[in-house]
């Protein structure tokens, strides 16, 4: 028996599925606008599902942004650079990407940084001190780290 189209979501069933969307996991305005292409809506409905959205929180960039942050520094390890790069790319305002970076603990964001460098180290084959500290900085570069800091680390704390 062959199988029928799928009927095309109402409104109202599109604005439940994104709800939940929403819900399940923090979300940015321009994500919620892409997901919200996908169903054959009226410009007009995708409009009022999305003001919907934002009038009753389920969509937040400021809180977005936080979460973001969090999760990268904490989960991914990533550093300042990067994440200021893809929040960048979510279309969040400059102003929301600079507040949700100053609520990160420098000191914990330092030790992260230290505890990838030490982990990295292992793993790391050089010549001499110079080329793995050279290799190991290019690593945190790449990761987001900012330059200066990675040295600092590299410099003044970082033991074999």
């Amino acid at each position: 028996m062959a199988k029928q189209p799928a009927q095309p979501l109402s409104a109202d069933q599109v604005l439940d599925k994104m709800a939940k969307y929403c819900a399940y996991q923090e979300r940015c305005v321009k994500d919620v606008t892409e997901k919200l292409k996908s169903f054959e809506l009226t410009e007009k409905d995708r409009e009022a599902i999305l003001n919907y959205l934002i009038e009753n929180r389920f969509v937040n960039n400021e809180r977005f942004a936080h979460a973001f942050v969090r999760g990268k520094i904490n989960q991914s390890g990533w550093g300042v650079n990067k994440i200021r790069f893809h929040l960048t790319q979510k279309g969040l305002d400059k102003d929301i990407i600079e507040e949700a970076l100053r609520g990160y603990d420098e000191g914990a964001y330092r030790q992260r940084l230290l505890d990838i460098l030490k982990a990295k180290a292992k793993s790391v084959k050089a010549e001499n001190d110079f080329e793995k500290k050279r290799k190991l900085a290019a690593f945190a570069m790449q990761k987001g780290f900012e330059a200066n800091l990675v040295w600092e680390i590299l410099k003044e704390d970082f033991e074999e």
